[in-house]
């Protein structure tokens, strides 16, 4: 596969993968908070095994730094106390001011807890200069091996040999 079409599918896996991930860790830890269940410990241990997939080097760098980028650009913003208001509640404008508290609280769990060790986990799988290099072309077969040439048989010894005594 050529280096443009391995990033291009690696592009596509991270645009996908970015909801998922927030998506199962938001659901995954608060659901785990407030009541074990299997449910909830599935959509967390997705999240994190498509963290995993997304880290593995068969796949383009940029499956794993796109969302890498994404969550912790999150929680980074989070951490600077920037406006995330339009996040917490972007249906609050057209429901009237009622949003759900679950919703909050998933968004505050992901935004605490599981943005930035996904988001770091992503990034340090992205950094590695060996993901970015296409793999080295197989090499050629090598040419048949010629055939030997024969050496001439040495000449015969004489039948008698002249003692110096």
């Amino acid at each position: 596969m050529r280096s443009g079409v391995r990033h291009l599918l690696g592009a596509g896996a991270g645009l996908l993968a970015t909801p998922l991930v927030a998506a199962g860790f938001a659901y995954g830890h608060v659901q785990l908070r407030v009541a074990p269940d299997w449910l909830p410990l599935a959509a967390f241990a997705g999240a994190a095994l498509l963290v995993g997939v997304l880290s593995g080097s068969r796949l383009s760098p940029l499956a794993s730094l796109l969302p890498g980028l994404a969550l912790t650009g999150l929680a980074v913003a989070e951490l600077a106390r920037l406006d995330l208001s339009w996040l917490r509640a972007p249906g609050m404008y057209l429901a009237g001011g009622q949003v759900a508290g679950a919703y909050l609280a998933a968004v505050e769990q992901l935004v605490s807890f599981g943005a930035p060790a996904a988001g770091c986990v992503l990034l340090a799988a992205s950094a590695f200069p060996s993901r970015w290099r296409a793999r080295p072309a197989a090499p050629e077969a090598p040419p048949p091996p010629q055939p030997e040439e024969e050496t001439p048989a040495p000449p015969p010894l004489p039948k008698r040999i002249p003692s110096r005594y």
